[in-house]
């Protein structure tokens, strides 16, 4: 490096500058870093090893067996509520079907008896009485 202008060289400007001055290159910095990270995962690898023997893995067939039979009783209990809508909504439709229709339509249980029209009598119009004067 020129101490004049304090600018290096091209050489310089290189993997040599960091280490003139006793300072660690990026590269070498990461590597360093690296390998105590790779120490410490290691060191924790072997702990979880050396602590005992390992928890036995639960049964698969046995998780999909109940699975299964919970599916199952799921659909039967969908399939069921969907049943006894359908079997609410045709009852209600034939009942309201039934109620709608005209009183023409129904037959009555006995013959109606005919109702006599009301006859209108001519009412006497009063006249007026004349008055003496």
């Amino acid at each position: 490096m020129d101490r004049e202008t304090g600018q290096g060289t091209g050489h310089e400007r290189g993997r040599g500058a960091g280490r003139e001055r006793g300072q660690e290159t990026g590269h070498e910095l990461g590597e360093r870093l690296d390998r105590r990270e790779n120490a410490e995962l290691y060191a924790a690898f072997e702990a979880l090893l050396d602590a005992g023997p390992e928890p036995p893995l639960p049964s698969v067939t046995d998780a999909a067996v109940a699975g299964g039979r919970r599916i199952r009783r799921r659909r039967t209990a969908v399939a069921l509520a969907g049943a006894l809508v359908v079997a609410v909504c045709g009852v209600t439709t034939a009942v309201n079907v039934a109620d709608s229709r005209p009183d023409s339509v129904q037959q009555p249980l006995a013959p109606p008896t005919p109702t006599p029209e009301p006859t209108e009598v001519p009412s006497p119009v009063p006249t007026p009485v004349p008055t003496a004067g």
